[in-house]
């Protein structure tokens, strides 16, 4: 299992520091389009993520709920995603496709109130092509607009719990960051002639190299003997990302070969950019069912209802000469999701159970505004989500495969603009030891 463990986070890192793409072309803007958020449990549940945690879950967008790792249960997760998107305008439609690995993330249990987790997400991508023709009483041009590029954050978190009793618990936790990566915009004009890939290219760049950081809270109470309420929160105080924004203006004999480039303009200057303040705030309410009595077995279903409100930030910069359309405002997201599980003592009673007995089940709704505007009214997106998780129970292990699909639509609320319908696929992965060989466990000798 050792084997499979270290190959997989291999593979994983090795894809994860390649660059991230996204089909969005709102993603021209600012950092390009958010990457956070997209997981195969979270996503299940309308993007419901702060307040979604328990002993077999690595939860790394709240950093206060590392410590609800149980002990010896080191989680690797990691995860993949695809999006099939439909655009129009007016009378014109395209699709794109993009798919990535989203993150890989180490969590472990220190101490019977700490966690420490530490991993690498994106943070934001760009990527996108459009293709236009002009004829200018000359000559035809093909103008060529693409965006390329990510953000990547390396994180490492740690959460303490301040209470930490059966039924009360009350958790602090931090991420701290580090945000490296480049984005970029290209424009290319190209002479349409027989033979001929003589053109210009402008290439303007987002070079970030900068910290940051996230503070988590949670607070989670047992009220009698089948009820659990848990309140959550996340906020992201105001803070500069530093970086370095380039400039590049070639003429080529052969636009498609960069050995032909002949230098025109080249710049590179400090950009400070300011992301606003974030609060996040997140309500789980966790409901035991009466036993359902089978004939060999019985279960102990659980069924759990969430709720939560993201006030995002937005970005702005102090260079205003050199990037005047930023376009980066604040926004915000409200989620809903429900989870069944049919049984909740899985391990107790793994080998008693039938097939579906042993899957969660997860549905989710989200709409929310996006930090884009088009004639100063803000783009919306709204989808439906549902979801399954299945657990590995080989060796009577935490490991499981959890799948998510979101159906749903971007759209300016105008009759003009672009529109998106999309279906996105995440896959999400946890791997954990088993229960006969516990990592990081404390052995005594008598």
């Amino acid at each position: 299992m050792k084997i499979l463990f270290n190959f997989l986070i291999l593979f994983v890192f090795t894809q994860s520091w390649s660059q991230s793409t996204t089909n969005q072309p709102a993603s021209y803007y600012g950092l390009g389009e958010s990457s956070s958020q997209n997981h195969g449990i979270f996503d299940a549940l309308g993007k419901n993520t702060i307040n979604v945690f328990d002993s077999t879950i690595l939860n790394f967008y709240n950093p206060s709920t590392y410590n609800t790792l149980s002990t010896g249960n080191t989680l690797y997760s990691y995860g993949i995603q695809a999006r099939l998107s439909n655009y129009s305008e007016q009378t014109k439609t395209q699709l794109g496709f993009a798919g990535m690995v989203d993150h890989i993330a180490i969590g472990v249990k220190i101490k019977k109130n700490m966690g420490l987790a530490f991993g690498l997400k994106p943070y934001s991508a760009r990527g996108y092509q459009i293709t236009d023709k002009s004829y200018t009483g000359f000559d035809s041009l093909q103008y060529t607009y693409k965006g390329t590029g990510a953000i990547q954050n390396l994180f490492l978190g740690y959460s303490y719990g301040i209470i930490y009793r059966p039924k009360t618990k009350l958790s602090i936790g931090a991420n701290a960051s580090y945000l490296f990566g480049t984005v970029t915009n290209e424009r290319q004009a190209k002479l349409i002639a027989s033979g001929s890939n003589q053109g210009g290219l402008n290439k303007n760049s987002l070079i970030i190299r900068s910290f940051h950081y996230e503070l988590g809270a949670y607070y989670q109470q047992q009220l009698g003997k089948n009820h659990v309420l848990s309140l959550s929160a996340v906020y992201l105080p105001n803070q500069r990302i530093n970086g370095d924004y380039q400039d590049e203006f070639y003429t080529a004999t052969n636009i498609n070969s960069s050995a032909t480039y002949d230098t025109i303009a080249f710049s590179r200057s400090s950009i400070h950019l300011l992301n606003a303040s974030t609060i996040q705030l997140g309500l789980n309410y966790s409901l035991y069912l009466p036993k359902w009595k089978r004939q060999t077995r019985e279960l102990h279903p659980k069924l759990c209802l969430m709720a939560s409100l993201n006030k995002f930030g937005g970005l702005s910069h102090d260079a205003q000469d050199l990037i005047p359309d930023f376009g980066m405002t604040n926004f915000q997201r409200m989620s809903f999701g429900a989870q069944f599980n049919p049984e909740s003592r899985l391990m107790e009673n793994i080998s008693t159970l039938k097939g579906l007995e042993k899957i969660t089940y997860r549905l989710g709704y989200y709409t929310q505004t996006l930090p884009y505007t088009k004639n100063s009214i803000q783009y919306q997106e709204s989808a439906v989500s549902f979801g399954l998780g299945l657990p590995i129970l080989a060796q009577m292990s935490a490991s499981s495969v959890n799948l998510s699909v979101n159906l749903g639509s971007r759209t300016s609320n105008q009759s003009f603009g672009i529109q998106e319908k999309f279906v996105s696929v995440n896959l999400g992965f946890i791997l954990a030891p088993s229960n006969f060989d516990k990592w990081f466990r404390q052995r005594k000798l008598d």
